[in-house]
């Protein structure tokens, strides 16, 4: 006569290996969790960040006027427009600006006039950019534009790379804590002293 032995678990194994089964899976959870986590936190830095330089990028304020050449009245001496900081930016700081200035013919690098802040256009030498005008008046004369404020810019190219009547031309203005900011004009058929240029 055979016995059949059969062996079974016990009350005890059984929460042993749940027990088991609830802590691996507790872990795997918790590193999942913390995986995701980690994820959202890189993702709301960036997109903060996204956000803090849009916002601190500068915006055109009114017309861009051409000023005429003195010496050849079909030529425009330079450029001159007022720019905002865009709703939401905190500051730019404008000693850190790269102004490039291209036409049909050439893409030339404008170096930020010395002092950076003038009081006329006049001020400002060839091939390079300045600040002409800073309003309101208790604004100050640093070169952080800020929330309220307006920078009056004027850009003076270089002689051989002025502008004729027809001619197309670009103005870009980036720096790297700040968005881009581009203007794009074509001059009309005929310029004023100052020519509002549309």
């Amino acid at each position: 006569m055979r016995l059949c032995r059969e062996e079974g678990f016990t009350g005890l194994e059984a929460a042993i290996v749940l027990i088991a089964f609830v802590v691996v899976a507790s872990v795997f959870s918790y590193a999942v969790l913390g995986a995701g986590f980690y994820t959202t936190s890189k993702t709301q830095e960036v997109i903060y960040s996204a956000v803090d330089s849009a916002g601190s990028t500068p915006q055109l304020m009114g017309n861009v006027y051409g000023i005429r050449n003195t010496e050849n009245n079909k030529k425009l001496e330079g450029i001159q427009y007022s720019v905002v900081l865009a709703s939401g930016g905190k500051y730019i700081d404008f000693n850190t600006i790269d102004v490039t200035w291209s036409t049909s013919s050439t893409v030339t690098s404008l170096s930020a006039n010395s002092p950076l802040i003038v009081g006329s256009r006049d001020a400002v030498a060839e091939g390079k950019w300045g600040i002409v005008g800073i309003k309101p008046d208790t604004a100050g004369e640093d070169p952080f534009l800020e929330p309220n404020e307006i920078f009056t810019i004027y850009v003076n190219p270089d002689t051989s790379d002025e502008v004729s009547v027809g001619e197309r031309f670009n103005i870009e203005m980036k720096s790297p804590k700040s968005g881009a900011f581009a203007i794009s004009r074509t001059c009309p058929d005929q310029f004023d002293a100052v020519t509002v240029l549309n």
